[in-house]
């Protein structure tokens, strides 16, 4: 129990310390104004984790999980050197998995997914170099192709 305490006691030390990074234009400060390295985390006034992510020498690098209030997992995207790159996954607070997108050097490339709140799929996109590429389909919220178009 006196663990618990003491751990309940370091916790908005600790939290607070971690607000001392903050963000310029897109890079990541420590409270002396150089980039910052290592992984931050974001919380909720309830002391839930808001956000964690990943930075190297102030630039996102890796993972960015976004949280709901409630804990549940809300967003993973992926960065390299401060650049958007690699599949970002989205999901609703019921749980369900709602957007795939996929990046390379900060554009859009690859396929794109969109489903509803029940996990219907309502779009299949592909980009290529943050231009539209490919067949891009659009579905009903039945599942259902309602549409279909060239790029």
């Amino acid at each position: 129990m006196k663990r618990l305490t003491l751990l309940l006691l370091l916790v908005p030390f600790l939290s607070g310390a971690q607000n001392n990074v903050t963000e310029k234009n897109g890079l990541y400060l420590d409270s002396n104004g150089k980039p910052f390295t290592g992984t931050y985390q974001e919380y909720f006034e309830n002391g839930q984790v808001k956000s964690q992510m990943e930075i190297v020498q102030g630039l996102l690098n890796g993972q960015v999980k976004v949280y709901f209030p409630s804990g549940e997992l809300n967003e993973i995207r992926s960065y390299i050197k401060g650049e958007k790159s690699g599949r970002w996954e989205t999901w609703n607070a019921q749980g369900v998995k709602v957007a795939e997108a996929n990046f390379l050097n900060g554009k859009k490339n690859g396929k794109w997914y969109v489903w509803d709140e029940k996990g219907t799929l309502r779009y299949d996109m592909t980009y290529r170099m943050g231009e539209k590429s490919g067949t891009w389909i659009i579905y009903n919220d039945k599942g259902l192709e309602t549409s279909r178009k060239e790029y």
